[in-house]
C-alpha cells in the first residue's frame, strides 16, 4: 500500500503517516502514561485549588480590520478573573502559565490562548464569527435531455488537468453548479451535506470517506480543490462568485493528487477563474527569455527589509576597534531586544567580514538572554545556519534546562548531535524524548522525530550505539524515494503564516499556521510544546519548486525567525543538509523563501 501511495504521489507534498511506528513504543508506555497522565490531572487539580500566586501580567491591543475593538470579553478560564478592552482596544490581565486566556465579543470567533513560560504580550486580531459565504441551500433545476436523464459534462477540471468521468468508479462523483447555490444561512460545509454524505465533519474539515488508519484518525480528511490552488480548509467565498461545485471520492478521481487525496477532493472554480480563461482567448507567444512557470507576484525575500538607523552609522566605520566599541554603546539600550543582536551579528559576517566581532555579539546575546527561550531558539537556529553545530548544541542544551516538558528542546538536541556527528548521543536523546511522556503517532513533531530516528536506525547503527531488538526492528525511511525533504522550524508557537509550495506546474500547495485557521494544531503545540513540521517535495526533475510564505504576525511587538532545512537524497549515503534562516517582520506581504531543483543549492530569490 505505501508503495502504491509513493507511485501515485507525483508533483505532491507528503506528509506520512505510519502504522506500524507503535514498534518503536517501549513496553513500559502504557504504565508512564497512566503515571504522567495523574501527576498532570493532578497538578492541574492543584493550580485552580490553590492561590494564584505565580501568575504574571499579560497585556495587548484586540482589533477587527487593523481597528480598536471596544468592551471585548478578556477571561482566564476556569477563573474568575476577568477584565474587557477599553476604547483603544487595550486590555490588561493577571494570568499563570498553561492557563487559557479567551477574547470574545458578540459576533467575533472566540480566541483561546495558552498562557506560556515567555508569554507578557498578545495583540488579538479577532474574525466574524460567520463565514462570511452564510448558509447555502441546494436548489434542483438540471436541465434534463429527451430520455428524462439530467446531462452533465464529460470531464472535469482540476488542479492537475482533466479528469474524464467514465474512469471514476460510478457514484463516487457530485456536480453542483453555483446558479443552484442560494444564500441562507451559514456555509458552504452545510449546503453541500444536502448532497453529499458526510461521515463527520472534524475541525474545521470534512470526511467524506472512510478513514482506514488505525494509528492515525485525522488520516482521510477531505481537501479542497479552489481554482487550480489546493488547499485543507474550506474556501470563505460568497456564493456568488461559485461557477460550480465538483465532489470526487473515488480514489480513480483523485490519483493525480496523490496521498493529500485520498480522503476525496471538493473541486470549486469561481466565477472570476472561468471568466479570465474566457479573456484568455489565444495562447500568448512566449517572449524570448521569459520564464515559464509560476508568478504570483511574490516579494523576493531579501528586498523585503530596508537597513535600521543603526547598520547605517555602523557603515561609516571601518576599523574592529571602533565598531566594537559603537556596537558595545548601542546593546544597553536593546537588553530586550533580541533581533538588535542577531541583526547586528549577521551585519557583521556578511557586511563588514568580521567573524570574529559575529560571533561576540551571538555570545553577548545567549548571555543577555539565557532566560529567554524564543531568543535562545533564533541564536542556535543562527549558529546551525553557520553549521556552528557544537555551538548550536550548547545553546538547546540550555533550552532543555529551560523548558524540559517540552517536546521540542529533545528533538532539538537530538538533531544538533547529528549534525555534529555525536549519533550516539543523538539516538540517547531521542529516548528521551519518548521517556518524557511524548509519542510519534500524530501530526507535526512526531512525524520529524520518526523521521530522523529511522534515520539514524537505518545509516548510522553502528554509530550510534542501537542495539537491535523487537521494538525498533522494522523502523524505516518511509519518504526515502523523494527529491527533498524540508523542515520547517519557528522560534515562537505565535508565529502565524502560510506557507506555499508551488509545483512546476504551476499548482499550489499550502501549510497555513494561524489561529483562525488551525487553531487546534496550535493549542497543541502549546500543551506539548513543539512549533515544526516537516514536507517532502516530488519530481524535481520536471523544473523549479517555489516556496512563498505570507507573514500574518506573532501577536507581540518583535519579529518571528523561521528556519528552513533542506535535505536532498534524504536517507541516502550522499545525504546533503542545508539551513537558511529567515526574519519575518513585513505582514501581508508574500515573500519567496526558496527556489528549489536539481541543481546545488538552493537559492532564495
Amino acid at each position: 500500500m505505501i508503495t502504491k501511495i509513493k507511485q501515485l504521489s507525483r508533483y505532491t507534498i507528503a506528509t506520512y503517516n505510519v502504522d506500524f511506528i507503535r514498534k518503536i513504543i517501549f513496553k513500559r508506555r502504557l504504565v508512564f502514561e497512566i503515571i504522567f497522565f495523574t501527576v498532570i490531572i493532578g497538578n492541574s487539580a492543584s493550580i485552580f485549588g490553590q492561590s494564584r500566586s505565580n501568575t504574571k501580567e499579560i497585556s495587548g491591543y484586540v482589533t477587527y480590520n487593523d481597528f480598536p475593538i471596544e468592551n471585548v470579553n478578556v477571561i482566564v478560564k476556569d477563573t474568575d478573573v476577568k477584565t474587557t478592552t477599553n476604547k483603544k482596544g487595550y486590555y490588561k490581565i493577571k494570568a499563570a502559565e498553561k492557563e487559557i486566556i479567551q477574547f470574545s465579543s458578540i459576533g467575533m470567533k472566540p480566541v483561546e490562548i495558552i498562557v506560556e513560560d515567555i508569554t507578557k504580550r498578545l495583540n488579538i486580531a479577532m474574525v466574524d464569527e460567520l463565514n462570511k459565504l452564510g448558509e447555502v441551500v441546494l436548489k434542483t433545476n438540471k436541465k434534463k435531455n429527451r430520455y428524462g436523464e439530467e446531462e452533465e459534462e464529460s470531464t472535469i477540471t482540476t488542479a492537475y488537468g482533466k479528469i474524464n468521468k467514465k474512469s471514476v468508479s460510478y457514484g463516487r462523483i457530485k456536480k453542483v453548479k453555483g446558479k443552484e447555490l442560494t444564500v441562507q444561512g451559514t456555509s458552504l460545509i452545510e449546503t453541500l451535506s444536502g448532497v453529499v454524505k458526510y461521515l463527520s465533519v472534524e475541525n474545521g474539515r470534512v470526511r467524506i470517506v472512510p478513514n482506514m488508519s488505525i494509528a492515525n484518525p485525522n488520516q482521510s480528511l477531505a481537501i479542497w480543490d479552489i481554482d487550480g490552488a489546493v488547499y485543507e480548509y474550506p474556501p470563505n467565498l460568497a456564493v456568488g462568485d461559485i461557477d460550480k461545485v465538483t465532489v470526487i471520492k473515488s480514489i480513480s478521481g483523485t490519483t493525480k493528487y496523490g496521498m493529500r487525496g485520498s480522503g476525496g477532493v471538493i473541486v470549486v472554480r469561481t466565477k472570476g477563474a472561468k471568466s479570465a480563461k474566457q479573456k484568455k482567448g489565444k495562447k500568448r507567444k512566449k517572449k524570448k527569455g521569459q520564464q515559464s512557470g509560476y508568478s504570483n507576484g511574490a516579494v523576493p525575500y531579501t528586498s523585503v527589509e530596508s537597513k535600521t538607523p543603526f547598520l547605517t552609522t555602523l557603515d561609516t566605520i571601518a576599523d574592529h576597534e571602533t565598531l566594537s566599541k559603537f556596537f558595545q554603546g548601542l546593546s544597553s539600550n536593546y537588553l530586550e531586544t533580541p533581533s538588535f543582536y542577531l541583526d547586528v551579528s549577521k551585519y557583521f559576517k556578511t557586511e563588514k567580514n568580521n567573524n570574529s566581532l559575529s560571533s561576540q555579539v551571538l555570545s553577548d546575546a545567549e548571555d543577555i538572554f539565557k532566560k529567554d527561550p524564543e531568543a535562545l531558539k533564533a541564536i542556535a537556529y543562527t549558529y546551525q545556519e553557520r553549521g556552528l553545530h557544537q555551538k548550536a548544541a550548547d545553546v538547546y542544551i540550555k533550552l532543555v534546562e529551560l523548558r524540559p516538558s517540552y517536546a521540542q528542546s529533545y528533538r532539538d538536541l537530538a538533531n544538533a548531535y547529528t549534525e555534529n556527528k555525536q549519533y550516539k548521543k543523538a539516538w540517547n536523546m531521542y529516548l528521551q524524548y519518548l521517556r518524557e511522556g511524548n509519542y510519534i503517532l500524530e501530526e507535526g513533531i512526531e512525524k520529524v522525530v520518526y523521521s530522523e530516528m529511522a534515520y539514524l536506525y537505518t545509516l548510522k547503527k553502528g554509530a550510534a550505539g542501537i542495539k537491535e531488538n523487537s521494538e525498533i526492528k522494522g523502523l524505516g525511511l518511509q519518504n526515502s524515494k523523494s527529491d527533498i525533504r524540508l523542515v520547517f522550524e519557528w522560534d515562537t508557537s505565535e508565529a502565524e503564516f502560510a506557507i506555499e509550495f508551488v509545483d512546476p506546474q504551476s499548482r499550489a500547495f499550502n501549510f497555513e499556521h494561524s489561529q483562525e485557521k488551525d487553531s487546534n494544531r496550535i493549542m497543541d503545540e502549546k500543551q506539548r510544546g513543539y512549533s515544526s513540521n516537516e514536507f517532502y517535495l516530488y519530481d524535481l526533475t520536471e523544473g523549479n519548486w517555489f516556496i512563498n510564505i505570507t507573514y500574518l504576525g506573532n501577536k507581540k511587538d518583535r519579529p518571528s525567525y523561521i528556519k528552513a532545512s533542506v535535505y536532498r537524497n534524504w536517507g541516502k549515503i550522499n545525504q546533503t543538509k542545508e539551513v537558511k534562516l529567515f526574519k519575518l517582520k513585513r505582514q501581508n506581504y508574500k515573500m519567496g523563501l526558496l527556489k528549489l531543483n536539481l541543481k546545488l543549492p538552493s537559492s532564495e530569490y
